[in-house]
Parts: structure tokens; C-alpha cells; sequence
């Protein structure tokens, strides 16, 4: 009988143990799953903002990309850049008699050119009208 004593004093203390884990459990996870709730409540509130945001953003941002394509466009137009060499730079059109057709020898193929400079001279040659 001791031994049957001595086991049942050992078990209670357990018992009681484990309904206080249990009671503990539950308090916990009915404080838990309302907050947790309300935390996914906030956090997809806040993403539907910033998501907002960037939407406003992403459209001011196409609004500036079709500004700079149209300003683009101004800037290189064909008649504003003649305008331009015409009034700033001095240039004009050239005559029939300075335009020059370069014929390269078939055996000069594969030579090349020193950028810079010849072309450079090639570019002042045609310009004041040289043939030499």
C-alpha cells in the first residue's frame, strides 16, 4: 500500500502541472489568435497603401517619361537642328561642286584609318571646297 501511496503523491503534483500548461496554453492562444488578427489587419491596411503610393507614383513617372519623349522628340527635329548649324554655327547646305564620292582601292580594304585625324582633315578638305 506505501508504494501505491507514494505513486499517487507523485501524480498530482503532475496533474496539476499539466492542467496549468493547459489552462496556460488556452489563455495564451485566445489572446494570441485576436491579435494576431488585428496584426494581419494592419499589415495588409499598410501594403494596400504603399501600394497605393506607388501607383500614384508609377503614373506621375509615365506622365514625365511621355514630357521627356515629346521634348526629346522637339530638340531633334530635323528642322530645328538646320535652323541651328544654320544661324549659330555658319553652316549651309553644300553646293553640287563640293560634295566628294571616296572611292577606296581594292587593295586598301583592309587598311584603316587614323580616326582623328583624317577624318578631321578629310571633314576641313571638303569644307573649304580643297581637291587636292
Amino acid at each position: 500500500m506505501r508504494k501505491k501511496r507514494r505513486s499517487a503523491s507523485r501524480i498530482r503534483p503532475l496533474i496539476r502541472l499539466r492542467s496549468m500548461l493547459g489552462g496556460t496554453t488556452v489563455i495564451a492562444v485566445l489572446i494570441a489568435g485576436p491579435l494576431l488578427l488585428v496584426w494581419k489587419q494592419v499589415y495588409l491596411t499598410s501594403a494596400s497603401i504603399r501600394l497605393q503610393r506607388m501607383t500614384d507614383s508609377l503614373s506621375v513617372l509615365s506622365r514625365e517619361i511621355t514630357t521627356l519623349r515629346l521634348r526629346c522628340e522637339r530638340l531633334s527635329s530635323k528642322e530645328r537642328i538646320e535652323y541651328i548649324a544654320q544661324t549659330a554655327l555658319g553652316l549651309e547646305h553644300p553646293a553640287a561642286e563640293r560634295i566628294f564620292i571616296v572611292k577606296i582601292p581594292a587593295g586598301a580594304a583592309g587598311h584603316k584609318m587614323e580616326w582623328p585625324r583624317e577624318i578631321v582633315a578629310f571633314l576641313k578638305k571638303s569644307l573649304r571646297g580643297d581637291r587636292s
